[in-house]
C-alpha cells in the first residue's frame, strides 16, 4: 500500500471524521479510502457481493414466475412458503 498526503475541503473532512466517531470505521485513512474505492470504481454488483452468479438468481426467480403465471391462469391460489 502506498501513502499520499492529500489536502480535503473542511467539508469532506468533517463528513469523515463523523464516520470515524460513529465506529464505522477505525480510523480516518479507512474512511477515505472506502469512500474512494466506491467512488472510483463503483460498488461491488449484488451478484459479487452475495457470491452468487446472475445465472443462479435467475433460473429460481423464472421457476417462481412461471409458477405465479400458472397459479394466476388456473385461478388457484398461490401458497408460497415463508420463512419469515
Amino acid at each position: 500500500m502506498s501513502k499520499r498526503q492529500i489536502v480535503l475541503s473542511d467539508a469532506l473532512a468533517e463528513v469523515g471524521e463523523t464516520q470515524v466517531a460513529s465506529g464505522r470505521y477505525t480510523d480516518y485513512s479507512a474512511a477515505t479510502q472506502d469512500a474512494t474505492w466506491h467512488f472510483f470504481p463503483g460498488a461491488p454488483s449484488p451478484f459479487e457481493e452475495y457470491g452468487v452468479t446472475p445465472e443462479e438468481v435467475e433460473r429460481p426467480a423464472a421457476k417462481d414466475l412461471e409458477r405465479i403465471r400458472r397459479a394466476r391462469k388456473t385461478g388457484a391460489p398461490l401458497v408460497t412458503s415463508c420463512a419469515w
